[in-house]
């Protein structure tokens, strides 16, 4: 085995934690083994039963990752000349196709979200300063698609309203990448009357923020998530990420697809295939010819 762990550190130069992690890998397949089995010379027939004991205990997740150890293993029995064949090369159990995303808003639906949120009524003092700013959100989740992570990441700076753009920030839990992005010329205006008069005031009446170059504030107690909880009942809807799925849908019908990972912030082009659409198999064939 230890020949095995320094095999490990020469050709993969893992830390010490992930090798000892490995070796308490190959330790438990091994233990799987009946006495009349070798592990070293076990064929891959045998390793497929030793699978079905694995699925009983653990995620598919924790056993590819065995695999991939287990795999190795085997490759360093044949680097060293102890075994000729590989039971078990580039074998990995599939999991479950992430579903397509499905029942879009329209363009129209999204408009008339927006414009019935424009038009409640709130409560003078705070309560209509909370309106003001949840109106700026609702526009940015609306034309922009921005997620709830980006929204919260946004900084007074990452507005630039003589130039009609705003630059959206990374999302590092969804793995959103920055991008720069236009801004509908009505929300230039409702833009300038929160960075300069509302924003101005919710700072004013925070009670524990006194300064900070975030555009949304949120006090040291309160998560930026009850602001879009709140904004998700006043709209009616089951979850905010059905509005930046449709504003992606509608970018596909109007954009190609390399203009459409960048307004999404998708690291990925293959993130797109799980967009329903009715040319989805078209859709398939062009992502096809960006990743070959």
């Amino acid at each position: 085995m230890n020949e095995f762990l320094q095999y490990l550190k020469d050709n993969y130069h893992y830390t010490e934690n992930t090798i000892t992690e490995k070796e308490k890998q190959v330790l438990l397949w091994k233990n799987l083994c009946s006495g009349k089995q070798d592990f070293d010379k076990i064929n891959t027939q045998e390793l497929l039963k030793i699978i079905e004991l694995q699925q009983k205990k653990y995620t598919l997740i924790t056993i590819n990752n065995q695999l991939k150890t287990i795999e190795q293993y085997f490759e360093y029995l044949q680097f060293t000349g102890k075994r000729k064949d590989h039971p078990l090369k580039n074998f990995r159990i599939k999991t479950a196709k992430k579903p397509l995303i499905t029942g879009f808003l329209t363009e129209e639906e999204l408009q008339n979200i927006e414009k019935e949120f424009r038009e409640r009524k709130y409560k003078k003092g705070q309560f209509e300063l909370f309106g003001k700013r949840n109106r700026v959100i609702v526009g940015l989740l609306i034309y922009q698609g921005l997620s709830s992570g980006c929204l919260r990441e946004l900084k007074v700076k990452d507005i630039d309203l003589q130039k009609g753009i705003i630059k959206v920030p990374q999302a590092t839990e969804s793995r959103l990448k920055e991008r720069i992005l236009p801004l509908k010329a009505s929300q230039i205006l409702e833009l300038y009357k929160y960075m300069n008069e509302v924003r101005t005031e919710l700072l004013q009446i925070s009670k524990t923020v006194k300064e900070t170059d975030k555009l949304f504030i949120v006090s040291e107690k309160t998560k930026f998530s009850s602001i879009t909880k709140q904004i998700r009942k006043q709209i009616n809807i089951e979850n905010l990420q059905l509005i930046r799925n449709s504003r992606i849908n509608l970018w596909l019908k109007q954009y190609n697809l390399r203009e459409v990972q960048y307004k999404s912030g998708f690291r990925y082009l293959r993130s797109l295939e799980y967009f329903n659409q009715t040319e989805l198999e078209n859709l398939k064939q062009e992502i096809e010819k960006y990743l070959s």
